[in-house]
């Protein structure tokens, strides 16, 4: 037995001459049982009707007897046969015929409880009867009589309807799958496709970490004393005999260059006039300073509130009214629902009412304050202020404000613009195009507009999240894992800061401060918890 490529099997004799395959036996066999089939039928229809003729004869012999006629004997030679049995009944109504048949009124009788069979014997109606109940219903009629007297052919009648046409078989079941074919000849190499159309550029990487403060330096080494001014021209000589007065004493040297004193908290370089003292330098100094109350001193936490399904989101309470328990909510970085819970245990039992903000959102920046939602308003520079009452909405346009392109002010939160609030009111934080550094405007809430521009001199690209708290912009690293850089909004001048805030791991989407109860706000990684500030004033 050989398997071929298409994969049929066929079959090869001891000699290797190759046999039929598989579907020509199958086709020789179903031939040969269907002539077996009607090989059987027929001598069946042939035993049927040597039986039939056999009855037929027999009753055509009663029937003579029934109508008194003498039965003769078969003639000698005439057997049993259907043709022959036949052929003797035909001779005996021919005899019959020439003998005197009874009264016309007695045949006429007769006549009408008679009908013609095939050979053309009178046979009564009730007679025929018993043959086919006596044969169990196998009772066959034969071929139509002669025209009647003077009558005539009909025509043929209509075709008739086609039948209903009957119920679908039942689908046979699935065969078993084949074997599976050789493999193909591989084709030919395709011609080469066009160029691709070019990829976007992709997202710049994150700024490495920033590193730690530098040590504070000494105190400056005071300057050389002045050089001793030059003796003055003297005077003309009196006149003899008197003692004149002395001469005009010469100008003074010149002064000795001015000494440099180094601030011990924060470096920054100053210059003092010579005729200063030391501690008076210093005294100068420590009242430009910005005051260290104001600074933070750590985080302690984190409480968590409640897990929530999505990663990026923003919750927020109003930073202004005192007695508000609401909770807001906006889930995922873009979208323009909000939802509102009416106090915490709503929030953490997930019943909430959603409220529409009219226009699409971006990112995790968002702030309530006094009853308004503020926003960044997705795909443009603006931002909105949305009253959660009234349902008004205001808009405000930031010039030069990176808005677009994945360039995000915070890339982990994928924000653009964020909003803060302290206790001195609202600010908003962005990224300039631009230098691409950190700038905060202050808003006036109730024109919303900007009343000042501050440069925070700091890359956005250093930056993982940002927060204002009693005037100081807080930024943390790339990783959220502290904060590093913090900035005096009135003083215009960086501070030296470093405070642990969380383990470097997940994405902390959104962090804000709060001066109600000066806590921070964190969306950590699905996670909604809080952390209380402690400021250096707290000792």
């Amino acid at each position: 037995m050989l398997k071929l490529g298409s994969g049929t099997w066929r079959w090869r004799g001891a000699g290797g001459a190759p046999a039929l395959s598989n579907g020509l036996w199958a086709l020789l066999f179903g031939v040969s049982v269907l002539t077996a089939l009607n090989s059987a039928g027929l001598i069946l229809l042939l035993l049927q009707h040597a039986q039939l003729s056999e009855r037929l004869a027999q009753t055509d012999v009663r029937l003579r007897e029934l109508l008194g006629e003498p039965v003769a004997p078969l003639p000698a030679g005439v057997t049993s046969d259907p043709e022959q049995l036949i052929a003797h009944s035909q001779y005996s109504r021919d005899k019959r015929s020439q003998d005197d048949g009874p009264p016309a009124g007695t045949q006429r009788g007769e006549q009408q409880e008679m009908m013609m069979m095939m050979t053309y014997s009178m046979v009564p109606v009730r007679i025929l009867v018993e043959l086919c109940n006596s044969t169990k219903g196998i009772c066959l009629t034969g071929p139509p009589g002669l025209p009647g007297h003077n009558g005539t052919d009909g025509l043929p009648g209509l075709k008739g309807d086609p039948g209903v046409q009957g119920r679908r078989g039942k689908r046979g079941e699935k065969g078993d799958l084949g074997d599976k074919g050789d493999v193909g000849v591989p084709g030919l190499p395709g011609e080469k496709g066009d160029v691709g159309v070019p990829g976007l550029p992709g997202v710049k990487g994150d700024v490495g970490v920033h590193g730690p403060p530098g040590v504070k330096g000494d105190l400056g080494v005071p300057g050389p004393p002045g050089e001793k001014g030059h003796v003055g021209v003297p005077g003309p000589p009196g006149p003899p005999g008197t003692d004149g007065p002395l001469g005009i004493p010469g100008p003074p040297g010149p002064s000795a260059p001015p000494r440099v004193a180094r601030s011990k908290n924060q470096g920054v370089v100053l210059a003092n006039p010579n005729d200063d003292t030391l501690a008076e330098r210093m005294a100068k100094t420590d009242t430009i300073l910005t005051k260290t109350e104001n600074i933070i001193k750590a985080l302690l936490g984190p409480t968590n509130v409640t897990k929530m399904e999505s990663t990026f989101g923003t919750w927020m309470q109003d930073t202004a009214m005192e007695n508000d328990p609401r909770i807001w909510v906006v889930e995922h970085f873009s979208g323009r629902t909000v939802k509102e819970y009416k106090n915490m245990e709503s929030f953490q039992n997930g019943s909430a009412n959603s409220i529409d903000v009219k226009k699409f959102f971006q990112g995790c920046g968002h702030a309530v304050h006094n009853g308004s939602f503020y926003y960044h308003i997705a795909g443009t520079f603006k931002v909105a202020k949305f009253n959660l009452q009234t349902q008004q909405l205001h808009t405000l346009a930031i010039e030069k404000a990176l808005y677009h392109n994945l360039i995000y002010f915070l890339h982990n939160s994928k924000t653009y613009f964020k909003l803060a609030v302290d206790e001195h009111g609202l600010w908003l934080i962005f990224a300039s195009s631009v230098d691409e550094n950190i700038i905060v405007a202050q808003l006036e809430e109730t024109t919303f507009s900007i009343t000042t521009y501050i440069n925070a001199s700091y890359p956005r690209t250093k930056a993982g999240n940002a927060f204002i708290a009693r005037g100081v912009l807080y930024i943390t690293d790339a990783k959220d894992a502290k904060i590093t850089y913090a900035f005096d909004l009135f003083k215009r001048e960086p501070l030296s800061v470093s405070v642990e805030f969380r383990a470097p791991t997940g994405i902390l989407t959104m962090v804000s401060y709060s001066p109600k109860n000066q806590t921070l706000y964190v969306w950590d990684n699905g996670y909604v918890q809080t952390y209380d500030v402690v400021f250096l004033s707290d000792d």
